[in-house]
């Protein structure tokens, strides 16, 4: 059943863009940032395949980025694309975002790395410590815990850096920002 409303939510999200009031031309480019984004190569599925192929097994930091970027970063820049090609954003713009998106989407993921380790399964509302029981790549796996609070608040920063000619504008997804990575329940 989960796999089916996975897929059952990819296929509505193609049917909502696809029948938006928006140009055409921004309908194709936000069909093709969700579609790259849920792929294979550099989307959801492949990074989903590496992260279970990972499993039990020593990776380095290549493969751990590839995973974390593929998989929650790629969904999360998606979504901020979209956004700002159904907006009407300016090429600059879009491309500013896309960065924005894909970075916080990798700190999200660094920072639930993290959570997983330091917070309890009541204040995750999911099985905390479910990454190292089941062998997961992860940060703090590869790097250790201070590293990974490093590493989240350096990606988390970078993101935010490319909202800076927004100023006032931008500050809705400065907080969310913020929100990803310094969350605690």
């Amino acid at each position: 059943m989960a796999i089916l409303a996975g897929d059952g939510l990819l296929t509505l999200a193609f049917e909502t863009i696809g029948a938006s009031p928006v140009a055409a031309e921004r309908r194709v480019a936000m069909l093709t940032e969700i579609a790259t984004a849920a792929g294979t190569v550099n989307g959801m599925v492949g990074g989903q395949v590496a992260d279970i192929e990972s499993e039990g097994r020593k990776v380095g930091p290549e493969i751990l980025e590839y995973i974390h970027r593929s998989k929650t970063a790629a969904l999360i820049r998606a979504s901020i694309t979209a956004g700002a090609l159904s907006a009407g954003a300016a090429d600059e713009d879009v491309k500013r975002l896309r960065r924005f998106g894909e970075t916080i989407g990798w700190a999200f993921q660094v920072t639930d790395d993290i959570l997983d380790v330091e917070e309890s399964s009541a204040a995750l509302g999911k099985t905390a410590g479910k990454d190292l029981a089941q062998q997961k790549a992860t940060y703090p796996a590869v790097y250790g815990l201070e590293k990974s609070h490093e590493i989240a608040k350096e990606l988390a920063t970078k993101a935010i850096d490319e909202l800076q000619p927004y100023r006032q504008r931008a500050e809705r997804l400065r907080s969310i920002a913020e929100f990803l990575v310094l969350r605690r329940t």
